[in-house]
């Protein structure tokens, strides 16, 4: 018998080196896709074993999500089914997407709920104060979290050349209005009632953000971080156990201070801001976010603002909505409707910020 033992140790090394390479190559890890839509990027971390598709699969399905949502919403591609919307005759039903009725319904919502102050179709406006898509310079192609003398030169240059005169701004508001588009859930249908044009630049990012976790979801996914523009995504856990955090960041410019950290586990998470889309004239400070109440830049202390929704295309729109709205009137909607946002303001010597009562929750530091 004792003669025996030798070859029982030779038997069982093997069978545990084997154990051990078979738990290394299904022990789930973290993946990390990147890539561009949008006008800007997308940062993908997902985890999974080897029992998921591999990488190149879950891209491809992916960017084939974001592509679609660009393709579709884009103001920027003639013949996106947005753009053909807006080209449509005026009081003439056209023919929908259901994501695309829905999202303008749910923009319609939010524009009510903010009394006009966020508009979807305040296009002609952000046009005439020189923040549209015809601007010499925007800042989607540019980083700002860089020494980048292009970013530099642009906030040097003011993608705008001078205040409009106020007769031009009150003839831009005659093609601005939220309630001027009449959405049919029954018959898929969408009609301008006057010739506004609707951008969804706003909220579709976001919905971009919501459609590449569904599209993880439906490989298998439940563990990701998915950011598109800095708009966010995050459900699950890292391998070890520890949830997903996200910064944010004081409204510096090239700094990398944090000045909150966020856990939330299975939400949207957006930011928004006027300290990168702006210029001033006869030292004003004029922001690219208008207030389509007044056809005028927003003008408050509010740097920026960052929100917790339930999906991220609603988060996106909040936090414009807030930055409009500014830090009082913001705050005291966000603990009326119960909603969770975080803002930073200027004081004149730095910044200070206040959580509503319903982002508490999701602040770690």
């Amino acid at each position: 018998m004792p003669k025996r033992f030798p070859l029982t140790l030779v038997l069982i090394a093997p069978l545990v080196l084997a154990a051990a390479v078979y738990y290394q190559s299904t022990r789930p890890s973290i993946h990390a896709l990147h890539g561009k839509t949008m006008g800007t990027t997308y940062n993908i971390k997902y985890v999974a074993d080897n029992s998921a598709p591999s990488e190149d699969v879950i891209g491809k399905q992916v960017h084939r999500a974001l592509q679609d949502v660009d393709d579709r919403m884009s103001t920027y591609k003639p013949d996106s089914e947005l753009m053909r919307f807006n080209r449509h005759p005026v009081d003439q039903p056209f023919t929908a997407s259901a994501d695309l009725a829905a999202l303008i319904r749910e923009s319609q919502k939010i524009s009510h709920m903010s009394g006009g102050a966020y508009d979807v179709t305040v296009g002609p406006l952000v046009n005439l104060w020189g923040f549209g898509a015809g601007n010499k310079a925007t800042v989607a192609s540019l980083d700002p979290t860089k020494d980048d003398p292009a970013f530099i030169q642009w906030l040097a240059e003011s993608g705008a050349s001078h205040v409009p005169p106020a007769d031009k701004v009150q003839d831009a508001m005659k093609a601005v209005g939220y309630d001027s588009v009449a959405v049919d859930h029954n018959q898929h249908t969408l009609t301008r009632l006057k010739p506004v044009f609707v951008d969804l630049s706003s909220i579709a990012k976001g919905y971009g953000v919501d459609q590449a976790a569904r599209a993880l979801e439906a490989e298998g996914i439940t563990d990701y971080m998915v950011e598109v523009g800095g708009e966010v995504r995050i459900r699950g856990h890292k391998p070890d156990g520890q949830a997903w955090r996200i910064a944010i960041r004081q409204p510096e410019l090239l700094t990398e201070q944090a000045d909150g950290i966020i856990e939330a586990d299975n939400k949207g998470i957006a930011t928004s801001g006027d300290y990168l889309n702006y210029y001033e004239q006869d030292g004003v400070h004029y922001s690219h976010l208008i207030d389509a109440r007044t056809g005028y830049p927003e003008k408050h202390r509010l740097a920026s603002v960052a929100v917790v929704a339930d999906d991220t295309a609603t988060a996106d729109a909040y936090a414009t909505m807030f930055m409009i709205l500014g830090e009082e009137k913001g705050l005291s909607l966000a603990e009326k409707e119960g909603l969770a946002a975080y803002f930073i303001y200027h004081t004149g010597k730095g910044f200070e910020s206040v959580a509503s009562t319903a982002f508490l929750p999701y602040l770690v530091q």
